[in-house]
């Protein structure tokens, strides 16, 4: 790329962000935007702002479930929404910078630009009657160019507009609860697997680099929730849920990677991706919740599309291949829950899952995976007895009945992860150290991130993400050569 072209793209982010900068100057701030935690099914701890308020708040670290800060609870609406005739937003401005150089198969082969985004967000919630409210929230996404000829062109600009949540919520009496529309139902304890959360498919087309509010999917639901003695009875129904949102092809987390080797290895033909429909798109989960003092515990079971899709089968022909990604029917029963004493968060979720596929060793042998019943549980806890430092430790393990040698797990495997937070001169500052090991592998993402927050409304980001992996079998083996750094600037009104 010429300088020049690199000199307008930085004079180009730098005004948005004084722009953006300066505008809190004409606007008055009723709440701070946060952007210091990650998630992803291996992102970076969410957990802990909410840890840190409830210490604010009690000496006893009384701390509510995670579903009921989750976007679903009317009591727990956050305040931002409270601004003027209902309105809210946040204005982002991301530059990512690829600091290696990865392989010729994708669209940036070497160290640069990777992607320059402006991203707004709008919601607005209103009340149509005394017991009935709704919420619209929408998504303006520009991205600035894309690699194209081995060079970052500003040329080739993209504009995406999506709307994100639409729903009403219906209170019929103060203690029954529906909501009708696209959504978001967030549930589980643990951050960094989800294990009984999975409702909402996840975006992973750029794992580990932003927020579990950004990467969460929404989807059409009717919920249903409602008491029954001192037992918490939740019901959900969607349709359409879609899965998760994968990377395009030749970006840089392009999923169809692992198996284009193989289309070279049998002649070559160019290939295009085509994601199936599930042969049943309704589905259903019920979740069963009793609280007690200190904490809480949840049954969950459903009847679900398992978010991430595996290669079913390739046609071909002379001139064109076509790789098909299909959904797994799977049922699953479990648990989760948490428990506050002391200075420690106890968190726990557990499964049984019938009908998930595993994938095998031989990615030649179609479709890619065998479909195992798997055993699946996870502990974890926060930490907060030291000063302005929370830690904590996440560890998992799956065990596959009737295993089969052709997979590329053991019949038993562990997964971990390790975050740090520490936060001064009054959460103005904060830094977020994870490090995530995918279950029965050895791949890892490790993040360091640090925000700043220089007056109301305003915050700045810098955050270093890396990949690492092992054998060749690894999920993060094409993308060990991934590794990015972020800086980014938020501005909520």
């Amino acid at each position: 790329m010429e300088f020049n072209n690199i000199f307008k793209i930085f004079i180009k982010f730098f005004f948005i962000t004084s722009v953006i900068f300066y505008a809190s100057i004409s606007y008055p701030q009723d709440v701070e935007f946060n952007l210091e935690s990650d998630d992803f099914d291996l992102l970076e701890d969410s957990s802990f702002d909410k840890l840190e308020l409830d210490l604010a708040k009690s000496n006893n670290l009384v701390i509510e479930d995670k579903s009921d800060v989750s976007d679903l609870e009317k009591s727990d609406e956050p305040s931002l929404l409270k601004s003027v005739e209902g309105f809210s937003g946040t204005i982002i401005q991301n530059f990512v910078y690829g600091l290696q150089n990865p392989s010729a198969v994708f669209n940036r082969n070497k160290k640069g630009i990777e992607r320059i985004d402006t991203i707004l967000n709008l919601d607005y919630k209103g009340e149509l009657a005394p017991q009935l409210n709704f919420k619209i929230g929408s998504n303006f996404r520009y991205d600035w160019g894309k690699w194209k000829n081995n060079e970052f062109q500003t040329n080739e600009n993209n504009t995406e507009f999506n709307i994100k949540d639409f729903y009403l919520d219906f209170y019929p009496s103060s203690q029954i609860w529906v909501r009708i529309g696209n959504q978001i139902i967030a549930r589980g304890q643990l951050d960094n697997l989800s294990i009984t959360d999975t409702i909402n498919p996840r975006d992973l087309s750029i794992p580990g680099q932003g927020e579990l509010s950004e990467f969460r999917q929404q989807v059409p639901a009717v919920l249903f929730n409602f008491p029954v003695s001192d037992i918490k009875v939740e019901l959900v129904l969607t349709s359409n849920a879609r899965g998760n949102l994968l990377g395009e092809k030749g970006q840089s987390f392009d999923p169809t990677i692992p198996y284009s080797q193989n289309l070279i290895n049998l002649g070559g033909s160019p290939y295009t991706v085509n994601y199936l429909k599930p042969n049943n798109e309704i589905e259903f989960f019920t979740n069963i919740k009793y609280s007690f003092n200190g904490g809480d515990v949840s049954l969950v079971f459903s009847d679900e599309n398992q978010n991430q899709r595996i290669l079913k089968n390739i046609t071909s022909t002379s001139l064109l291949s076509q790789l098909n990604f299909g959904y797994d029917r799977i049922r699953m029963i479990g648990f989760n829950g948490n428990l506050a004493r002391g200075d420690f968060l106890i968190k726990y979720e557990g499964a049984n899952i019938t009908g998930s596929s595993i994938f095998k060793a031989n990615p030649d042998d179609l479709p890619t995976g065998l479909k195992k019943n798997q055993n699946l549980l996870g502990f974890g806890f926060d930490y907060s007895g030291i000063n302005n430092l929370v830690i904590g430790y996440e560890g998992n393990l799956r065990v596959i009945d009737n295993y089969d040698e052709d997979l590329t797990i053991a019949k038993q495997s562990l997964g971990h992860s390790f975050k740090a937070r520490w936060s001064g001169m009054n959460d103005l500052l904060s830094i977020n150290a994870n490090i995530s090991r995918l279950t029965g592998e050895g791949s890892t993402i490790t993040s360091l991130a640090t925000s700043y927050k220089p007056r109301d409304g305003i915050t700045l980001i810098a955050r270093y993400v890396k990949y690492d992996a092992e054998e060749i079998t690894d999920t993060l083996y094409p993308y060990k050569s991934q590794d990015v750094i972020i800086l980014s600037s938020e501005y909520s009104f």
